[in-house]
């Protein structure tokens, strides 16, 4: 006999499996008394694999190449990349940077997979000087600065 939980748990699975949105969100945590940043980014992995031709190869410079974040002078700050790892149906990517003057004014440009599809939607929460703020990316937008 099939129950409705299972039934249902088949149907979030395969709901999952076809995502009608795409989207990613990217988390910037700024660690107290340290000045660095702790990014976190998380994609669907099918659709970032798509973007980058069937492998997770060149993630960094995929990554690289759509988000950034820069100063409040506006130089460009260096992303340092820590780990990425498939965890289910999503791409985890860890990246660090140092920001000793926090992220209060920095420059976030988060255009990842807009390339790819036209619908996409991606958020970035920033979490510093304790209070939490959201910026929404979607395709053609250009860098946006945290208040």
């Amino acid at each position: 006999m099939v129950t409705v939980p299972y039934l249902a748990g088949l149907a979030l699975r395969a709901f999952a499996a076809f995502h009608p949105m795409h989207t990613s969100v990217a988390e910037l945590v700024s660690e107290p008394g340290t000045g660095a940043v702790v990014v976190s980014i998380r994609v669907f992995a099918d659709d970032f694999k798509a973007a980058l031709g069937g492998s997770l190869g060149q993630a960094e410079a995929y990554i690289r190449s759509r988000f950034e974040l820069r100063d409040a002078a506006n130089q460009p700050v260096n992303l340092q990349w820590e780990q990425s790892a498939q965890a289910g149906d999503v791409v985890q990517i860890r990246l660090r940077a140092e920001l000793p003057r926090g992220l209060r004014g920095v420059q976030v440009r988060n255009l990842l997979l807009c390339d790819r599809f036209p619908d996409q939607v991606n958020i970035v929460r920033a979490t510093y000087g304790g209070r939490t703020t959201s910026l929404l990316f979607t395709p053609g937008d250009q860098a946006k600065a945290l208040p």
